[in-house]
């Protein structure tokens, strides 16, 4: 059966895509707790913890240098339009801008990047270490008890509800930054080009965390499916992740996000896809991050 006819096939891409493109993120059901005041100090504070506070070692696979196929063919790019049930006039314009075309060869140098997606505890402590507080506190860490404490339930689940800015934060503490998009592609799909991480065949809705009849994450690296050739797991599914890219619409520069979602659809996990969202400083319960080392 062919890729087109393999993918699940429902309407939560459509609406993730238009509910990042409003730089709106919706608020969960439980009440935002109350705020410390925001520290313009936050980003020194992130970057001048004491070496008693310094995180805790992080799992993370190494990338070799060389090339790898960066974006999608026509082929791959016919199929992700066709796996939709809707259509709309111009939207396959608007896909074929959102995403990097014609499909191309680029060269990366080697990079480390982070084997499972940043977890509610890791994050817990840099903000225990470091006491950051973002400027912009709205949305932020909304599903915790406070800004230092999350659900027992939520330890190993991946941290949402932060922006780009908060990711990089993190990051910057932990000696690393936000990989690039052109990192995060590399890593999903390896130099053969696939079309999902795990390779070009959907053939079942356990390999990744998309789209269930009860959406909701899962802990990180839950999907042993959901693996690319590096052994990066949840890069098909369970959150989408916060890159460093900037891309320029207009007047605003708009922030790369990479990889499907639990509320998205199947041809979401394909590893060139791309959505945007308006700002650095949005935050959705449907986006996280991870980490790299390297230039």
């Amino acid at each position: 059966m062919s890729v087109e006819r393999r993918m699940i096939l429902v309407f939560g891409f459509l609406m993730i895509m238009a509910g990042c493109s409003s730089g709106e993120a919706q608020k969960s059901g439980k009440e935002e707790q109350p705020r410390a005041a925001a520290s313009s100090q936050a980003g020194a504070a992130a970057s001048q913890t004491p070496a008693s506070q310094s995180p805790a070692p992080v799992s993370q696979v190494r990338v070799p240098a060389g090339t790898f196929i960066f974006g999608p063919s026509e082929k791959e790019f016919e199929a992700f339009l066709a796996s939709s049930l809707i259509n709309f006039p111009g939207m396959k314009e608007k896909f074929r801008r959102a995403f990097v075309m014609p499909a191309r060869k680029l060269e990366l140098p080697e990079f480390a990047i982070d084997q499972f997606e940043v977890t509610n505890e890791q994050y817990r402590q840099f903000v225990q270490a470091t006491g950051y507080r973002p400027p912009d506190l709205k949305n932020y860490l909304v599903h915790w008890t406070g800004t230092t404490n999350y659900p027992t339930w939520a330890e190993t689940f991946p941290v949402v509800w932060i922006s780009q800015e908060d990711a990089e934060a993190y990051c910057r503490w932990r000696g690393g930054r936000l990989p690039t998009e052109e990192e995060w592609e590399k890593a999903a799909r390896g130099t053969d080009g696939g079309f999902f991480p795990w390779g070009n065949d959907y053939s079942s809705t356990d390999t990744a965390n998309i789209g269930g009849r009860e959406p909701k994450a899962e802990p990180a690296g839950n999907r042993p499916g959901d693996k690319s050739p590096y052994e990066v797991y949840d890069m098909g599914g369970n959150v989408a992740e916060i890159t460093s890219s900037l891309i320029a619409e207009g007047n605003q520069a708009r922030v790369v996000l990479r990889g499907g979602t639990y509320r998205g659809s199947g041809r979401e996990a394909a590893t060139f896809n791309r959505m945007l969202v308006s700002s650095s400083a949005v935050r959705s319960e449907t986006v996280g991050c991870r980490c790299v080392k390297g230039q």
